[in-house]
């Protein structure tokens, strides 16, 4: 029985969970919700993320002239001065011409900076052209003893910095070649980033992420020029993009750097590092040349300290709002939107590459799967189930839980069925029969007094006692009439056995210690109750009617209990006080 139960309950748990997930599904596909024959397109995280900050990805060239003298008034290469040409990558930070970068792209005087790309530059060709010394006891040597200086005697080295405007626009080269100028720097010993300044009123930019933003395990897209692609590959301003995670902080001397799992490579320096968001929550920095596993961003709170020390406020422009808006527009299927979005923006700047690739590509996504409808404010709070929830998802956590109530409370009663089936078998309280003699004591209560009945005097003439009607009982109950003489016998009744006549049958005989042992023998049942008798007729023709059976009830003193003293109720076996048995 308890099986069949819990199956059954099991089995209607299981149709409510179905049924209510039912319900929730329909319901989300209530007209109310229109499908939209639109297709959105299916993007990652990390390629949202990418297409939202390329516009504002920078490719950085660097021309640097420097003599590098010995000490002692002689200078390499025949006394003419080196040339050195590097890439790294940057981006905007404020629409008014404000590009971020790392330091140690534009470090010129540190003796670590773009010193040592000088002296190493030397010490290969001092080692290829002199037995017996090395590139590096040449470079050790350079960088205790050598000077770097400009085109005047100690003056620091000559730099020159462009910006290509346009880049992040696609595989081909085109952009505009724009000159910047060094606005401030740190060193990689104190945050390594930069902020150069070129000639622009919107310029793309991006926003710049907080420390807080930057746990670990936080998903992180590099994005930079990497300068060894481009020695084996057609030039391109199309930046590579190395998603990953932030794995560590870390600090190199006092200052804290970010190690990221997203690796870097030299022209990647100065890009951003940013979130799932398009946050920026880093630059990238530095590298392990034989390790691609270990790379360092400089957290973007250096960044936002060497703004403010310059009067530099990280802020969108009203072009790169335009941008977003549209590119949100394309991503969620509402293309027309897209399109319109993108033509404003190229209406007032008709280079932005981005602009144009991805309005080209939402009018070919629009002729193909049309748009999907722009569900009004006011029906998607509609639509919406409790807690912000979609109705077939809430409808089916409603389902799980009703499943779940149900099936517990089956299974508690299951629990309950089989515990109360393991317990003790119920006992019928089936009265004891009655002594016909005792009629009339039933409400009698040992220690109560007993109900006085007229006696006769020891050795006179019974008291003549008025017939009455037997009482409506059982026929087992009732008592069987008289068929001696006229005169009954007197029967002498003791409160103990009326006490003996209330207590309920024994389970089996009880032997009392000492007592000699009765056999008992059964009592065959009562016989039925034969039809009311007669009046009493008149005894021998004397006109006087025959005397009924008289019992006399003996009552006995009360006593006191041989143990304690306390008085004990007449009849009573034992005492009330002690609970001692009384002889």
């Amino acid at each position: 029985m308890t099986g069949t139960i819990a199956r059954a309950a099991a089995a209607v748990a299981v149709a409510a969970s179905v049924a209510l997930a039912t319900a929730g599904t329909a319901l989300a596909a209530e007209p109310g919700a229109p499908p939209g024959p639109g297709s959105p397109q299916q993007a990652t995280p990390t390629e949202k993320a990418a297409a939202e900050v390329r516009p504002a990805i920078v490719y950085l060239t660097e021309t640097f002239t420097a003599y590098v003298g010995d000490g002692t008034g002689l200078y390499y290469n025949n006394g003419q001065p080196l040339t050195l040409n590097a890439t790294c990558t940057g981006f905007g930070v404020n629409p008014q011409g404000y590009i971020a970068t790392a330091g140690h792209c534009v470090d010129t005087t540190s003796p670590d900076g773009v010193r040592a790309d000088f002296i190493a530059m030397v010490a290969q060709d001092l080692a290829a052209s002199t037995p017996g010394v090395t590139v590096q006891d040449a470079m050790t040597y350079g960088m205790a003893n050598w000077t770097v200086e400009g085109q005047a005697k100690g003056s620091p080295m000559d730099a020159q910095y462009s910006a290509v405007i346009g880049s992040g626009t696609g595989s081909g080269t085109k952009g505009e070649v724009v000159p910047a100028r060094l606005v401030d720097f740190r060193p990689p010993a104190q945050g390594d980033v930069a902020l150069l300044k070129i000639e622009s009123s919107d310029l793309p930019s991006v926003q710049l992420g907080t420390d807080t933003d930057a746990a670990i395990g936080t998903p992180v897209l590099s994005i930079g020029y990497p300068a060894a692609a481009d020695a084996v590959t057609d030039t391109t301003l199309e930046p590579s993009n190395k998603d990953g995670q932030i794995s560590t902080k870390r600090t190199m001397g006092s200052v804290p750097y970010y190690e990221t799992s997203a690796s870097l490579s030299p022209g990647m320096s100065g890009g951003p590092t940013v979130d799932m968001d398009g946050d920026v929550l880093g630059i990238n920095s530095a590298h392990l040349p034989n390790d691609q596993a270990f790379n360092f961003i400089a957290p973007a709170g250096g960044l936002n300290e060497l703004l403010a020390r310059n009067g530099v406020q990280n802020q969108l422009g009203p072009n790169d709002t335009l941008y977003r808006d549209a590119l949100a527009n394309y991503y969620a299927g509402h293309y027309t939107g897209a399109i319109a979005g993108f033509e404003r923006l190229l209406l007032v700047d008709p280079d932005h590459g981005q602009a144009q690739q991805f309005k080209t590509e939402a009018a070919k996504a629009k002729e193909r799967f049309g748009d999907t409808p722009v569900v009004p404010v006011a029906q998607q709070s509609d639509d919406t189930g409790p807690w912000g929830l979609a109705p077939w998802l809430f409808w089916t956590i409603v389902g799980g839980a009703a499943a779940l109530v149900v099936g517990g409370v089956a299974l508690l009663v299951a629990m309950l069925r089989r515990r109360k089936g393991r317990g003790e078998g119920v006992v019928a309280d089936i009265p004891a029969p009655r002594d016909p003699r005792l009629d009339g004591y039933a409400d009698w209560t040992p220690g109560a007094q007993a109900p006085r009945m007229p006696q006769a005097p020891w050795g006179s003439t019974p008291m003549p006692q008025p017939a009455r009607q037997a009482p409506h009982a059982p026929a087992w109950q009732q008592p069987a009439r008289p068929t001696g003489p006229a005169d009954g016998p007197t029967t002498v009744v003791t409160p103990a056995d009326i006490m003996a006549s209330q207590r309920p049958a024994p389970a089996g005989p009880f032997v009392s210690p000492g007592a000699p042992v009765t056999p008992i023998t059964a009592q065959p049942p009562a016989a039925p109750t034969p039809p009311p008798a007669p009046a009493a007729q008149p005894v021998n023709g004397s006109g006087e009617e025959a005397a009924a059976p008289t019992a006399v009830v003996s009552i006995p003193k009360a006593g006191s209990c041989t143990n304690c003293g306390s008085t004990v109720t007449p009849g009573a076996v034992f005492c009330a006080t002690c609970g001692t048995r009384q002889s």
